[in-house]
């Protein structure tokens, strides 16, 4: 799918490819996204990304491989497996994954900061260089160099995430994809909740997850209870280790009708998901917002579940309102 019109475009599908000039954001998501003509900026999600053609402004993708081919009028925020920039970026980038490599003929016009196992500059960034990774290569230049070992505690001394934690949270990001691809029903549901009464639902969310974990401690006192101890752990994990997807999930679909953008499920998830994890490295505040999110979603969660055991029992669930 492709076009010229000057609007707003969306792309989905497992192979993605823009073959005419956009002279508006697009938004795509996809097994496999090609951008082979000019658009003016780009939110892309996908498998592999390949960026072959100029955009005037911003660039923000995620995907297992992300290859940045041509130029960027703006800033490059990219998280993924593998990511290439061979092309120029004109103000700043920023880039966590595994492997991260600035080719011999690029250009940064201002400053890069870069998480990744390993890392690899050898093109030119007049701006400053911030490195935190496991090994770090450098043959090109840069206006000042600051590497950061990789510390395997999930984030640096700063506050940024290492590249522990930008796998972690690459992880986390194909998680929620799959949850939408798989799962749309029960996610709608949870969506539903969320928007009906978020501050109830987040002070039930708190409220369950307190009472889970005492009843948990009582239970694991007993060897009987041991076994019971341990599975209910396990789904209390997995339920906080969902909430913040799904919490990403209602964010993004709001702000998508708040400013009237045409985007798919997908690509609201990965809007509110890079919201969300951007404000999670607040000093202080992050963690305060890390706890409203996950209380947030395991309310909804749990009001889910309830309204669907009520409408196949006809049963009063448990009573929160």
């Amino acid at each position: 799918m492709s076009s010229g019109a000057l609007a707003l475009e969306t792309f989905s599908g497992n192979t993605v490819s823009i073959d005419s000039p956009v002279h508006d954001d697009i938004f795509a998501s996809g097994g496999v996204i090609n951008i082979n003509a000019p658009v003016n900026s780009a939110v892309v999600a996908g498998g592999t990304v390949n960026i072959n053609a100029p955009v005037a402004g911003d660039v923000f993708v995620a995907g297992g491989q992300v290859l940045v081919n041509s130029d960027v009028g703006g800033k490059v925020v990219a998280w993924g497996g593998t990511i290439n920039i061979m092309g120029n970026v004109t103000t700043n980038a920023i880039l966590g994954g595994g492997e991260v490599n600035i080719h011999p003929r690029s250009v940064i016009g201002r400053d890069a900061m870069i998480f990744g196992e390993n890392v690899h500059n050898a093109g030119r960034i007049y701006g400053n260089l911030a490195v935190s990774a496991s090994n770090f290569y450098n043959s090109g230049s840069a206006g000042k160099i600051d590497f950061q070992q990789f510390s395997s505690e999930g984030a640096t001394p700063s506050g940024w995430p290492s590249a522990f934690g930008v796998l972690m949270i690459l992880g986390y990001l194909v998680i929620g994809v799959l949850l939408i691809r798989f799962f749309p029903a029960q996610v709608y549901a949870i969506d539903e909740e969320i928007r009906r009464s978020p501050i109830v639902r987040t002070a039930a969310g708190f409220v369950l997850v307190v009472i889970s974990m005492v009843l948990i401690v009582i239970v694991a006192v007993t060897v009987i209870g041991i076994p019971l101890a341990i599975v209910s752990s396990m789904a209390l994990v997995t339920a906080l280790m969902v909430s913040g997807l799904l919490a990403s999930f209602s964010l993004g679909k709001w702000l998508v009708n708040l400013f009237k953008f045409k985007a798919s499920d997908m690509i609201s998830f990965v809007i509110g998901f890079a919201i969300f994890n951007a404000l999670f490295y607040i000093p202080y505040a992050g963690g305060v917002i890390n706890l409203i999110a996950m209380s947030l979603g395991v309310g909804a969660i749990f009001y889910a579940l309830r309204e669907r055991w009520q409408s196949l029992t006809g049963a009063q669930g448990p009573v929160l309102s």
